[in-house]
């Protein structure tokens, strides 16, 4: 799978902004004399996951704290009521509004066509219409490929289990990404995933980690999960303290006891990039596709859980990685 050789509404105030996060952000400044850049942002949860919500609202203080854009967040926005949210940020003036998921895309699509002045960007998605909406999205196996990597070393030659919420573009390269690090670390390793359908249950998430580890042999466990989460801790903690690698910051203070490292990713940098092109009236209606860059810092997390040696030998693999000596496969077909 991989290749050698030469891929509730409120303003958010309570999540800082750690600076240079993550290979750190592109300086950037509101257009002199211009009116502050209104942007509302969707998030598909609660921000108190720590993770793919909470980075929405760390875009979203970017935003503000870079460009000096008046931001607003609405979190716990349900599929049913995307539409409506989309249109209520465009009816109140809004200049960009950003659907933080895949999960957005129809509302996005729709949305847009109702008010053609306003731009929309759909994150995690692959959208776009070449008029007023446009979508991004990473390389995200680039920075799973490492998360796979540290879960099999963990594993010590038994299985693994990956568990994500809904199946779409990047959450199945997400999966892929997994897959690929997994068997570079070690090529018998066998690997177990399930989509439980929800981002936000953590009682599913924790029963289908039950199901891994009693019934799969699963000895070390990783995933796409945003609230979800905290069914697998609990689950990890009651098997003997299964170790766990989380996603998007270094998070370990939530579970000390089993999160052995966490896939440090922020999309916060690229959204900024796109804002900037609709503050200075460079939009482009397009889709926009980012890589881990070179100057991006560690993405794994060192823990007490996670050994040295693991650790290092993570290192050099992401080198070889932004290097393009290692190159991991952009796979986004769902699992049949």
């Amino acid at each position: 799978m991989y290749s050698s050789g030469k891929h509730s509404d409120r303003t958010i105030k309570r999540i800082g902004i750690v600076a240079a996060l993550l290979g750190g952000v592109i300086a950037a400044s509101a257009p002199a004399n211009s009116a502050p850049l209104k942007v509302g942002v969707l998030l598909p949860g609660g921000v108190s996951d720590h993770g793919y919500n909470a980075d929405g609202a760390r875009a979203a203080e970017t935003l503000k704290s870079q460009l000096h854009a008046d931001t607003k967040v609405t979190e716990n926005v349900s599929i049913a009521n995307q539409a409506d949210v989309y249109r209520q940020f465009a009816a109140a003036g809004y200049d960009l509004i950003i659907g933080w998921g895949g999960q957005f895309t129809d509302g996005a699509v729709q949305v847009s066509e109702e008010f053609p002045k306003v731009k929309f960007l759909l994150v995690n998605g692959e959208a776009q219409n070449g008029k007023n909406l446009a979508s991004l999205d990473t390389n995200v196996e680039d920075w799973e490929f490492l998360g796979g990597f540290v879960t099999a070393k963990l594993a010590k030659g038994k299985a693994i289990g990956w568990i994500g919420g809904q199946c779409f573009p990047a959450t199945a390269a997400n999966l892929h990404g997994v897959e690929q690090g997994a068997k570079y670390a070690d090529p018998k390793v066998h690997i177990v995933s399930t989509f439980t359908g929800d981002f936000e249950d953590p009682i599913k998430a924790q029963q289908t980690a039950a199901a891994m580890i009693e019934n799969s042999g699963a000895a070390a466990l990783t995933g796409n999960l945003n609230n979800g989460w905290f069914g697998v801790f609990k689950e990890a903690q009651s098997h003997g303290k299964v170790p766990l690698v989380t996603e998007w910051t270094d998070n370990h203070q939530l579970a000390q006891d089993v999160i052995a490292s966490s896939i440090q990713k922020s999309q916060a940098r690229f959204v900024l990039q796109i804002a900037k092109l609709v503050a200075d009236g460079h939009f482009e209606a397009k889709h926009y596709q980012f890589g881990l860059p070179a100057d991006w810092g560690p993405v794994m997390a060192k823990t007490a859980l996670l050994p040295q040696e693991i650790y290092d030998e993570a290192l050099r693999v992401q080198k070889d990685i932004t290097s393009g000596k290692v190159h991991p496969v952009h796979d986004v077909s769902c699992p049949k």
